[in-house]
């Protein structure tokens, strides 16, 4: 009896089973049989990829600077090909494209890809594309070629392309079906405005049903200046060449960089960094042996933004401001026309065991000397009295970072957020960031930490300072406005704001004037400006020259301004061991500042070493 019921339970169970089995089969082919259909034909659907047109890149006058030409393309679609139609496809592609070799060819049929690409066809006859076109696995797009006119002129500037890698492609995420992506300047950092929308080529059965057309990236304007471009690579080119010739140094000189900004709007007219590279060398993928040696000499570095160099005296303009701000000179001078007598050397007791004897750039001393004659002639003891004041009155107190807090102001060690990527800070050192370094870099710190030494070394732009030309450039544009705002290159920058700082018109007038001295007779620059006539009586600027470790030769730095009745530009012009900024740099800003003024062209010939 047992068994019949457990028989009996087993046969209802098994019923029920059945019963839900036939129920889905039935709603599977009879109910739900179109909808299923579908999704049955949809998995049939693939889709292919066609990159979009980057949008253009015009200067200032409409030149382009990058644009992205179509060209056809010719393409395999391998859902086409089988055993049988193999050989024939092998042998069209080698009897028409002699250059394609065997291995290439076997290549493209083993891609994973719908659709391979096999050559540019804008060097053949339409005869031999419309050929091709009545095989049916042969297909013809048009794709978009990324072409640099200038060549390497803007290359810093503009940037170059290549495949992106997981993070850009989170970051961008139209460079993940355009398969390309800006890795450098402008085409980086406007990437998601430059790149558009690739096309959908949508296949179904290995044959084409769908196209849906591409959208092109947007063209943005630069406010860059092609002729002022070529004239500040060739006297930056020139001031490099010159250098070679006039210093034995250990190492080639061939790094250095010019920012010229527009004073009234921020706006960067020209950047130029040396050694360069041509960017259409990335479109069609640059050999690894050319890479390696644009890597070795550093040619990727936009050093206009990436160069962290010790400023030397072109840093003095921070301790003038502070001199004027804070009514703090040296201790026998009550303002800035009182003179002192600035021998060639400053000697002086610091309770902290610093060196307390310094010695000036100028051996034998310039004599008598207020404010205005210690910027002329670039007198570093003037410069180092202010310090010791400064040490001596706020010393290990909230106030001793006074010179740090002024130059902070103007934007040193601190992003300028100019519109290009991979822009570098700086460093103004102080009593915190030496305490951070003891624990994070001991080997750039001595274990007395921040002592009053590093303060007179900070007053003259060098030890642990570094800073870069577009930091400067911006920081004297600054004190002559009143504004502190990002440089920018594109009219589509999207930082806007402006800091208003406290200068005084009145301030801004002796500025410029004690900037002329520099320039006249008696000037570091003179030499180097002299060729200029009477224009010198209307142009500015700052020497700079900074110490290197070791053997390295001298930074040569020069900040120039065009006119001082009429300032427009500054020029900020740096040249890595490129020795004295007087003799260096100095004539390179003076051939671009007689462009900027119209005037007609000299040679950058070797001005006088100072400091």
């Amino acid at each position: 009896m047992f068994n019949k019921y457990r028989l009996n339970f087993v046969f209802l169970l098994f019923s029920v089973f059945l019963g839900v089995i036939f129920s889905n089969l039935f709603a599977l082919q009879v109910l739900d049989n179109e909808e299923n259909a579908q999704q049955i034909e949809n998995q049939n659907f693939e889709v292919f990829y066609i990159p979009a047109a980057r949008g253009e890149i015009f200067d200032m006058n409409g030149n382009k600077l990058a644009t992205s030409d179509l060209e056809p393309y010719l393409f395999l679609n391998l859902r086409k090909i089988n055993d049988d139609n193999k050989n024939i496809y092998a042998q069209l592609l080698q009897f028409n494209f002699e250059d394609i070799t065997t291995s290439e060819i076997d290549k493209f049929f083993k891609s994973d890809d719908i659709f391979t690409k096999i050559i540019n066809l804008s060097e053949y006859n339409t005869d031999i594309r419309l050929r091709l076109l009545d095989y049916e696995a042969f297909e013809v797009f048009n794709l978009p070629t990324r072409t640099y006119p200038y060549k390497e002129l803007f290359s810093h500037v503009i940037g170059y392309l290549g495949k992106p890698n997981k993070d850009e492609q989170n970051y961008f995420p139209n460079s993940i079906n355009n398969e390309i992506v800006g890795k450098t300047g402008l085409e980086r950092y406007y990437e998601n405005t430059i790149s558009g929308v690739a096309s959908e080529v949508i296949v179904q059965n290995g044959n084409i049903v769908e196209i849906k057309p591409s959208v092109s990236g947007r063209d943005i304007q630069l406010v860059l200046n092609t002729e002022t471009q070529n004239i500040v690579k060739e006297s930056l080119q020139e001031g490099i060449t010159l250098a070679n010739k006039n210093f034995d140094t250990i190492n080639l000189i061939e790094r250095g960089a010019v920012v010229v900004q527009k004073i009234d709007t921020g706006e960067i007219v020209s950047m130029v960094s040396l050694p360069d590279f041509d960017p259409n060398q990335f479109v069609l993928g640059i050999s690894e042996f050319d890479f390696k040696q644009l890597n070795r000499t550093k040619a990727f570095n936009n050093f206009a933004i990436q160069g962290l160099y010790p400023p030397g005296s072109v840093f003095k303009v921070v301790a003038y401001w502070l001199a004027l701000n804070e009514g703090i000179f040296p201790e026998t001078a009550l303002n800035a026309q009182d003179y002192i007598d600035c021998e060639g050397s400053l000697s002086f007791g610091f309770d902290d065991g610093s060196k307390q004897v310094y010695q000036d750039w100028k051996a034998d001393g310039h004599g008598k000397v207020n404010l205005s004659q210690a910027m002329k002639q670039s007198c570093n003891v003037y410069f180092w009295d202010i310090a010791l004041k400064i040490w001596r009155t706020f010393g290990n107190t909230d106030s001793e970072a006074l010179l740090q807090e002024y130059s902070k102001q103007l934007g040193f060690s601190s992003l300028s957020n100019i519109d290009l990527p991979f822009e570098k800070e700086g460093v103004v050192p102080d009593r915190a960031l030496f305490e951070e370094w003891t624990i994070s870099r001991p080997e750039l710190v001595r274990p007395e930490g921040w002592l009053g030494g590093d303060l007179m070394n900070l007053i003259i732009g060098q030890g642990a300072i570094t800073t870069t030309p577009v930091q400067v450039s911006n920081a004297y544009r600054t004190l002559l406005t009143g504004e502190k705002s990002a440089p920018f290159i594109s009219l589509n920058s999207p930082d806007k704001n402006i800091e208003n700082i406290n200068i005084s018109d009145e301030f801004v007038e002796f500025l410029l004037n004690d900037l002329n001295l520099v320039t006249n007779p008696g000037g570091t620059a003179y030499r180097s400006f002299q060729i200029m006539g009477d224009q010198i009586f209307d142009i500015g600027g700052k020497t700079g020259t900074a110490q290197n470790a070791g053997e390295l030769n001298n930074t040569s730095w020069f900040v120039g301004v065009d006119s001082i009745s009429n300032p427009m530009y500054i020029v900020v012009t740096v040249v890595e061991e490129g020795g004295s900024g007087s003799a260096v740099a100095a004539p390179i800003s003076r051939r671009i500042i007689q462009h900027l003024r119209e005037s007609d062209l000299t040679p950058v010939e070797f001005g006088e070493i100072t400091e």
